[in-house]
């Protein structure tokens, strides 16, 4: 189990503070928060960027580079995060997440029968993963089975990053998928029946979340992200990868602005996007009979990541897939309870701290 491999060992300390971390292959984000009661402050945040390479798909290529980079990092500006426990995200695209369906057997009986469809569901044995499962309450009390959630990972790369984080001096309370960080800082946007597409986008890939009832159902990864945006700019309008980074956040998929260049540079990666979201759609109008109840259509999809702030990507998605699609707000949760009105975070840079968010959450209430 996920839980009882990382923090078996730990369980003592767990009401220490904790600051979310989150990992790509491009940047490391963070955050913390305050609580005092009742209300919830931010204490920082911040991100930094790491050399290419040394993270590839979610996979550390080079621990021992690896190590080196984040020493330096932390050495200069990050020594205050060692000072706490870390909720750290593990890479979406190397992880399995099925939903698998059980008959109504007892609670205590579901991880015997989980072990049994891990080895029918996915293409690894139970003793070479680190996995977790969840039962999915559900949305009709009529159902004759259970819905859970298995997520797992090779165990190679949990043990991976645990090594480079405990080098670096890292005190990791949590492990937990991407998705489940992300879901966890929206959970309030969420909770309804209606099925939703959470739509990740980062610098080096989108990930695609289909949400029934807060209850993460499905995952999938495109190695399509904000990077490869700047590099159809720049391949196509003959500018450096700054200039296009400009162009990208300043013009997006405005039509008019450089005389519809931009646009037409960006046109064939959002396609893709479009015709995979499309897919994703179409995957859960299929299956909606295993989503615990849930209606049979996606009834609006909710846009975060870094690059989802791409100027018209909402419009454009919406006038394809014919379904509302809107930008979400990172701090959904805990708006209520902020002790101010506007958070310090940049509203345009928000997005991109949606995973370090949920993560954040995690170490804030330790659930």
């Amino acid at each position: 189990m996920l839980k009882e491999k990382v923090l078996k060992w730990i369980d003592p300390f767990l009401r220490l503070p904790a600051v979310g971390l989150d990992i790509s292959d491009l940047t490391i984000k963070y955050l913390k928060f305050n609580s005092r009661g009742e209300k919830i402050d931010f204490d920082f945040f911040g991100e930094f960027e790491l050399p290419e390479g040394l993270v590839r798909a979610g996979e550390i290529e080079n621990e021992a580079d690896f190590i080196k980079a984040l020493k330096n990092w932390l050495d200069k500006e990050g020594k205050k995060l060692l000072s706490y426990f870390a909720v750290v995200s593990l890479p979406e695209e190397k992880s399995f997440l099925r939903l698998i369906q059980l008959p109504k057997v007892k609670r205590d009986e579901v991880a015997n029968a989980v072990r049994w469809e891990i080895e029918a569901n996915i293409p690894l044995s139970p003793e070479e993963l680190v996995y977790d499962y969840e039962v999915i309450e559900p949305l009709e009390d009529h159902l004759d089975h259970l819905d859970v959630v298995i997520t797992a990972f090779p165990k190679g790369i949990v043990e991976s990053y645990l090594r480079v984080l405990k080098t670096v001096g890292f005190k990791v309370s949590y492990l937990e998928l991407e998705s489940q960080a992300v879901v966890r800082s929206m959970i309030a946007e969420l909770k309804q029946k209606g099925p939703k597409v959470l739509v990740d986008m980062g610098r080096s890939r989108t990930s695609f979340i289909i949400v029934v009832g807060g209850a993460i159902i499905f995952t999938t990864t495109i190695k399509l992200g904000g990077q490869d945006l700047e590099k159809n700019i720049a391949k196509d309008l003959g500018v450096d990868m700054s200039k296009a980074l400009v162009f990208k956040e300043e013009i997006g998929l405005n039509k008019i602005i450089e005389g519809g260049k931009i646009y037409s540079a960006l046109l064939p990666a959002i396609a893709v996007l479009a015709e995979e979201l499309k897919k994703v759609v179409v995957y859960y109008k299929d299956h909606a009979d295993h989503a615990h109840g849930g209606s049979a259509a996606i009834e609006n999809i909710l846009l975060t990541g870094g690059d989802a702030n791409l100027f018209g990507l909402d419009t454009f998605l919406s006038s394809f897939l014919k379904i509302p699609v809107s930008r979400t707000d990172p701090f959904a949760s805990i708006k209520s309870r902020l002790e101010i009105l506007i958070p310090p975070i940049p509203k345009n840079k928000a997005l991109k701290f949606s995973t370090a968010s949920g993560l954040a959450l995690r170490g804030l209430s330790r659930q």
